[in-house]
């Protein structure tokens, strides 16, 4: 295993890119190549963990807008992640989040975050697919919520906000790496080492 300075990534992109596929697979290959532990902060799996946890009002309010297709408000996907981080961070792991900022007051406390636990500059990926094709790979996943109408609205949405989004992260200490995400997964993976200097 080589020695690797703890890496700080996070995923980014339309609902539907791969983002989870390649956040995974950059954890396969870091637990494989290096000697530090990789904490891997999916805020959609963290979110739907929370909702099982309990019948209580945040998480009933909580499933109540995840069952029709709304949009939660901003400090819930950020409570989410941070405690999580304040569970299992410990300083020398790697971290690797998806689907952590759609906005731009959660990219701002996201950043916050890092830099109060010392972790910039830090890399954001962003990867890149067309509307249509994000649309389909999303209604072959075959979940619940993923109806095509409700998909169009997330969708429509994330676009919505994606270029404020990235135009705040210019202005944080980290570097925007753009990774086309139609070829195949293993294209796109080998893409993402290449950027990152692991390959």
């Amino acid at each position: 295993m080589q020695e690797q300075s703890p890496l700080t990534v996070i995923f980014f992109g339309l609902q539907g890119t791969g983002k989870g596929t390649q956040a995974r697979l950059l954890q396969e290959y870091l637990d494989t190549n290096t000697k530090a532990e990789t904490i891997y902060l999916e805020t959609g799996q963290l979110l739907r963990d929370f909702m099982a946890e309990s019948d209580g009002y945040t998480n009933t309010l909580t499933k109540e807008i995840v069952s029709s297709g709304g949009l939660l408000p901003s400090f819930m996907p950020t409570f989410i992640l941070g405690r999580q981080m304040v569970s299992t961070f410990t300083g020398d792991q790697h971290l690797i989040f998806d689907g952590a900022t759609r906005r731009l007051n959660q990219t701002v406390m996201l950043d916050s975050m890092l830099r109060f636990y010392k972790r910039t500059p830090y890399h954001v990926v962003l990867i890149e697919l067309s509307e249509e094709v994000a649309t389909e790979r999303l209604l072959m996943r075959g979940r619940s919520d993923d109806t095509r109408e409700k998909i169009q609205k997330r969708i429509a949405w994330s676009k919505e906000h994606m270029d404020e989004v990235l135009k705040q992260f210019e202005n944080f200490e980290c570097t925007i790496h753009r990774v086309d995400g139609e070829p195949a997964i293993e294209n796109v993976n080998q893409q993402v080492l290449a950027t990152l200097n692991l390959s």
